[in-house]
């Protein structure tokens, strides 16, 4: 298992770029680079990765489509061995923008 492949995986399906996971970690942008690339990482940083992202360790450690999916519907259950599709992903993604926009529209 690729570590380094797992994080950009991730870091792209959350739409974050390189630079801005960089200034999280308070590293540069190439050491990131670096990291992406390295099949192997300590614990301790992909502890720190898996915070800046903003989910747990395991979710990088275990990468898994659905597991990152399941993760991102409801980060307070723990991820279910039955598999959510890419309908049903992207429907919740439709409603969170959704009620963002609605947040946008009463806020003006």
């Amino acid at each position: 298992m690729h570590i380094g492949r797992n994080i950009s995986k991730i870091r792209d399906i959350l739409n974050i770029k390189q630079e801005h996971l960089a200034d999280l970690l308070k590293i540069s942008q190439q050491t990131v680079s670096k990291i992406e690339q390295t099949e192997k990482l300590s614990e301790h940083i992909v502890e720190k990765i898996a915070a800046a992202l903003n989910i747990p360790a395991g979710v990088i450690l275990n990468y898994d489509d659905n597991r990152l999916i399941d993760f991102l519907h409801d980060p307070l259950v723990p991820p279910s061995p039955m598999q959510v599709s890419l309908t049903d992903y992207l429907r919740l993604v439709e409603k969170l923008i959704e009620l963002y926009e609605r947040l946008l529209i009463e806020k003006k």
